[in-house]
């Protein structure tokens, strides 16, 4: 359906489903309608009129003006030109400069003019055409109603005008100016359907263009988010535990050399775990092959995941934190992005113990369900009741809710009820039965995990 010229296009900077989809245009109707539209045309602003629009009116105004001067034929007496004729004449053409904001009050007065010229007998033969430039304005730029009455306004005033310009008027003269009104008219309303329909066109796309690019901006944070959680458990896992190794080595270096030296050791074995995984996660990033073509195998090689659990809880063991990892139920395959996050929830929260919680043991519990995996990672240390408040809080803890609520998970971290701190997960695995999850371990209130959904 062709929208109407008057319909406002693009007035919504929201780009809702609705704003895409075509508007049902509905003719107004009514006298309060027609008041309104007559109040709507007061209230606009006046505006500067364009070099276009003053050589319309000094060509119509010099047409108008020297109409004056002209004698038909078969007309009554016409009164000779004098300064209020011109004035009148004038007052056919100057009102067009404002009408593109001011339609209808632009054609009623250049109407009234015309009508003037007429009723005090002077020649007005140039005057019928600043009322048909007004009502072309009104057609093409205003809605149905307003378009509409200005049609019926101004064939009502040639009427009246060809009356008081000639008693003996021809009824074919008639028909003749009323027609030519009409085909004007009728012009004038295609070209702002043509116009209307163009803008709204244009309103669409640019809609449209504006939901792509939100898409984008949420696509780019949604992946620099992805890629600052991995920044952050591959870094900060490694660094802490080199720092741990090498504050040991520290202290070691004078009574027990050997010992300093297996946590050098230590040390650089992490520094080049971290570049291997610095590297892989580089590499899925920029997606790159090495130089000779083929693929590059330390940059595709897997994302870790729970099979490799025993070597990141010896690797933490090394590092001076004892580590107690047990599993329960059937281990199942799990989807990679689970595997995934269930890996670096518990990398994290060793990591996080490991540097907040002193001297400490930490335990490890995977609970296997049908449905669901728990996740628990708890100690015994200093960081339940004694860390200072948002010891523990940060980027790693924002990260692991994050990756738990991305599958539909819920996340406890916190102090435990005795000393120490415990991170607690629940990864939904299947729908198929809700009510079958895996019970929570002991010593945890099951309404515990409700009540900490990120």
């Amino acid at each position: 359906m062709t929208p109407d010229p008057d319909t406002p296009a693009g007035t919504s900077d929201r780009p809702a489903p609705s704003d895409l989809a075509p508007r049902v245009v509905r003719p107004r109707a009514g006298l309060a309608d027609i008041v309104h539209e007559l109040g709507r045309d007061a209230q606009q602003p006046w505006p500067r009129p364009t070099v276009l629009d003053l050589a319309l009116v000094v060509l119509l105004s010099v047409f108008s003006v020297g109409g004056l001067y002209f004698r038909e034929l078969g007309m009554r007496d016409v009164r000779d030109p004098d300064v209020w004729g011109v004035l009148l004449a004038l007052l056919t053409a100057v009102p067009l400069l404002w009408r593109g904001a001011h339609s209808l009050r632009v054609l009623v007065a250049v109407s009234a003019a015309g009508l003037l010229l007429a009723g005090a007998h002077y020649e007005s033969a140039g005057a019928g055409i600043g009322q048909i430039v007004a009502l072309y304005a009104v057609a093409v730029g205003r809605s149905r109603v307003p378009a509409a009455l200005a049609l019926a306004f101004t064939e009502s005033a040639t009427v009246v005008w060809l009356a008081l310009r000639d008693s003996d008027i021809v009824f074919l003269d008639v028909v003749a100016n009323l027609a030519a009104i009409f085909a004007v008219w009728a012009f004038a309303r295609s070209v702002g359907f043509r116009r209307a329909y163009t803008a709204e066109l244009e309103a669409r796309a640019e809609r449209l263009e504006r939901t792509r690019e939100a898409d984008t901006r949420a696509a780019i944070a949604e992946e620099r988010g992805r890629i600052a959680r991995e920044l952050h458990d591959v870094v900060a896992h490694h660094v802490s535990v080199m720092t741990v190794q090498a504050s040991a080595a520290q202290r070691m270096v004078a009574r027990n050399p050997d010992r300093a030296k297996e946590a050098m050791a230590a040390v650089e074995q992490t520094g080049r775990g971290a570049l291997v995984e610095m590297r892989r996660l580089v590499g899925i990033l920029r997606d790159t092959t090495d130089a000779v073509g083929g693929p590059n195998e330390g940059h595709n090689a897997p994302q870790p995941g729970l099979d490799q659990l025993d070597t990141l809880v010896t690797q933490v063991r090394e590092a001076g934190l004892p580590v107690e990892l047990s599993l329960e139920g059937a281990p199942c395959a799990l989807p990679p992005g689970i595997d995934l996050a269930a890996y670096r929830i518990v990398q994290e929260a060793l990591t996080n113990t490991l540097k907040h919680a002193g001297p400490a043991e930490a335990r490890v519990l995977l609970r296997y369900s049908r449905t669901e995996l728990l996740v628990r990672v708890a100690d015994d240390g200093r960081g339940g009741s004694t860390a200072p408040t948002g010891e523990r809080t940060g980027h790693g803890l924002l990260g692991m809710r994050e990756r738990v609520s991305l599958y539909g998970g819920r996340l406890y971290a916190g102090p435990r009820a005795q000393d120490g701190f415990e991170v607690l997960a629940r990864i939904p695995l299947s729908a198929t039965n809700p009510n079958d999850t895996a019970a929570p371990p002991d010593g945890v209130a099951p309404d515990r995990l409700e009540q900490t959904r990120p």
